[in-house]
């Protein structure tokens, strides 16, 4: 059974896009050209993926024909998820400070 994993993409206002944050799910059985759609503006993000891993690699023709994966309208973000405020804090949380304390 394939793992499942969130990946986030930005949808850069430089090559056509809204400028959002949008996550999608990925495989790890995932191999080939597939084409992520933005929820936000529809613009297409064309990637090789590898082992359920965006490479930096754009379409060739030795991965074959491109999938289309579409993201959820819900995931869209103005702000980076390792950015987000929230996130910074159940960080911290889950790191409760670290460092080591003496054996007193």
């Amino acid at each position: 059974m394939a793992c499942r994993r969130r990946e986030e993409f930005y949808c850069d206002k430089g090559g056509g896009g809204c400028g959002k944050y949008f996550w999608t799910w990925l495989r790890d059985d995932m191999f080939g050209n597939y084409t992520v759609e933005c929820p936000s503006c529809g613009h297409h993000h064309f990637r090789v993926i590898t082992e359920g891993l965006v490479t930096q690699d754009r379409h060739n023709e030795r991965m074959g024909k491109a999938e289309v994966i579409v993201s959820m309208k819900s995931t869209i973000r103005e702000t980076p998820w390792m950015d987000d405020p929230d996130f910074r804090r159940s960080t911290m949380k889950a790191y409760q400070g670290g460092g080591m304390r003496s054996a007193n």
